[in-house]
């Protein structure tokens, strides 16, 4: 049987996305992976946030499994960012660095649960995010 106006080849019959490319794969668990600098002893905060946005901002126009993910750790890396300030008061007011320890190991596991996540080509929900990027 001739056909005249082919499918494009990436798409399945029921009409699903193809599956995510390793450079996609990559990207989204870069995105995730940036939790890890929470964590007291690398001493720049500041890209665990930069590093998800800016995977967001370039991303979002090539590919939806890694906007799906961006969007996600973007979400709840800002989530991570208000608890940091809370546990930098709380560390002021205890005299004790166990409050930014607890926001960074929280952080680091959730985000390589999710890093895996990524890798394995599945879609990414943090139990608990704040809902800004969608």
């Amino acid at each position: 049987m001739l056909t005249l106006n082919p499918k494009p080849s990436g798409n399945d019959s029921d009409g699903t996305p193809p599956p995510p490319k390793q450079v996609e794969k990559g990207f989204a668990a870069l995105a995730h992976m940036a939790g890890v600098f929470w964590l007291p002893i690398l001493p720049v905060p500041i890209l665990a946030l930069l590093v998800p946005v800016l995977i967001l901002q370039f991303a979002r126009v090539h590919s939806e499994f890694v906007e799906q993910h961006a969007v996600q750790a973007t979400n709840f890396q800002l989530l991570m960012g208000c608890f940091y300030v809370v546990a930098m008061l709380a560390t002021m007011v205890f005299q004790s660095i166990f409050p930014l320890w607890w926001v960074g190991l929280g952080s680091t596991m959730f985000s390589l649960w999710e890093g895996a996540k990524a890798i394995n080509g599945w879609k990414s929900k943090y139990p608990v995010t704040l809902k800004l990027f969608k």
